[in-house]
């Protein structure tokens, strides 16, 4: 059975980078503090409650997404400590040199937040790739270079992530595979990890939600960085309160493509 190799916070960008190349993914622990974590959640609590299992706001609720699953978004204007999510030093090293490294693109921005709450008895998601979100995209580029990537994904756990209740299921090297090649199951392995720890990952690795057979929930923070010419899936203004996006530091609003006098010159 594959496994993921693990770093500390501490290690340098070039061996997380090397691992990222090689396997497609790897997990770098202390990212974020235990009291972090649980502040965090202690923001996003009251909006998780009101919340039902399965609700479908964006219209596309099907058995990708879960019926035992909440995915909450807006998350700048939910918790005040998601912009240090965003700027964080590893995470934004990792994606700027992923994503800038032969100037296939001149900045990176975040594309998506997402808040991904996995219930009891919510089954294992199908298999798939982020960067599969722009598939013209992800098919040139890895035309012109199998390691050429257009995204670079962090699933953070704000809970342990666990075999049993729904630790994600990574397919390493996949990200290097065939289009059309599935995955064996002694080709899969789990991204057991604990609170603060994050899955970093290629875009175009193939992994999947696992499956939470416990009584208890399992909470990851999603973040997607892209490079700066490709279209971001969520628009921040719209799912959060715009004065809350403009109030953000310039580093967090430049990583929204939120540019001062509204548009760019170069993409």
């Amino acid at each position: 059975m594959p496994e993921l190799e693990i770093f500390m916070q501490s290690a340098s960008t070039s061996d997380v980078l090397a691992a990222i190349a090689r396997d497609g993914a790897c997990i770098v622990y202390d990212l974020l503090s235990d009291d972090f974590c649980n502040e965090i959640k202690a923001d996003f609590g009251s909006y998780l409650q009101s919340m039902p299992w399965g609700d479908d706001k964006l219209g596309y609720r099907d058995a990708f997404y879960g019926q035992q699953t909440k995915r909450l978004h807006g998350l700048f204007s939910k918790s005040p400590k998601m912009v240090d999510v965003l700027t964080n030093p590893v995470l934004v090293q990792v994606a700027r040199d992923m994503l800038l490294c032969d100037d296939r693109a001149r900045d990176i921005r975040l594309s998506n937040t997402e808040l991904m709450v996995l219930g009891q008895d919510q089954p294992v998601q199908e298999f798939h790739t982020d960067s599969g979100s722009w598939p013209r995209a992800q098919r040139q580029e890895r035309l012109l270079d199998p390691l050429n990537e257009i995204l670079v994904s962090a699933n953070i756990a704000l809970t342990p992530f666990t075999s049993t209740n729904g630790a994600t299921r990574v397919v390493p090297g996949s990200h290097l595979w065939a289009p059309d090649r599935k995955p064996q199951a002694n080709e899969v392995c789990q991204a057991i990890m604990p609170q603060g720890a994050a899955l970093l990952y290629s875009g175009n690795v193939i992994h999947s939600g696992g499956a939470n057979e416990t009584d208890t929930t399992r909470i990851g923070l999603y973040l997607g960085y892209v490079v700066s010419w490709l279209r971001p899936l969520e628009n921040y203004l719209v799912t959060n309160k715009p004065e809350d996006v403009f109030a953000l530091a310039e580093e967090a609003q430049q990583l929204l493509d939120i540019a001062p006098g509204g548009f760019t010159v170069f993409a």
